[in-house]
């Protein structure tokens, strides 16, 4: 099974991930569900992600497993960089971000 990344696209958190998997190459490996913020679709996204997690849904969610679903960037990140073996901090774009515009982005979402 590929996991499924639930990504909102104004979002700083499912944008770091989203850097992530990309520049690690990992992005093949994962079903992108692309979330825009002012579509009819969001409402039924958040929905099935409240059922399946029992909580009130954030981006960026990975569907991980079968029926098994992880939130919050900094876990995704340290769970898929773990798994690959991978550094996030060798990745120069990944880097840049998080010590750059990240922060700021963060604090205003």
């Amino acid at each position: 099974m590929k996991p499924t990344a639930y990504l909102l696209t104004n979002c700083p958190f499912s944008f770091k991930f989203l850097l992530f998997i990309s520049e690690a190459r990992l992005i093949d490996r994962f079903e992108i569900v692309r979330c825009e913020p002012d579509s009819a679709e969001l409402a039924q996204i958040k929905e099935k992600l409240s059922a399946a997690t029992g909580k009130k849904p954030t981006f960026p969610t990975v569907e991980i497993e079968p029926n098994v679903y992880k939130s919050d960037s900094d876990a995704l990140v340290a769970h898929y960089a773990e798994l690959n073996q991978i550094d996030p901090q060798s990745l120069p774009a990944f880097s840049f971000y998080m010590k750059g515009i990240f922060p700021q982005l963060a604090e205003k979402h």
